[in-house]
């Protein structure tokens, strides 16, 4: 999604930047476990998450309940990410048409 940005901003490394640092931060520097017990919840239904910590977690420490919502969060965020992407896709290629090709 951050390369189809591309099609409005002409260098879309800033937000390339914000990803990769939200990674690095949510996703391997910090446990879940050092967040306060409220934000939690919240952490966990991220896609960094998802992406990270999740898989990660159950390399060191495998439950299969763990497993299975890991696999179902996993599933859905790669269907709204795909009719996201699908979607920015079509506006972008009419826009570039509009303006030229």
């Amino acid at each position: 999604m951050i390369s189809i940005i591309a099609f409005w901003i002409e260098d879309p490394a800033p937000f390339h930047w914000v990803y990769d640092k939200l990674l690095l931060m949510l996703g391997t520097l910090f446990p879940i476990e050092m967040f306060p017990e409220f934000l939690r919840p919240i952490i966990k239904c991220t896609p960094i998450f998802v992406v990270t910590y999740g898989p990660a977690k159950l390399f060191i420490d495998f439950n299969i309940d763990t497993f299975i919502q890991i696999c179902i969060a996993q599933i859905l965020y790669l269907v709204i990410s795909v009719f996201i992407i699908i979607v920015l896709y079509n506006k972008g290629v009419k826009k570039l048409n509009v303006n030229g090709g």
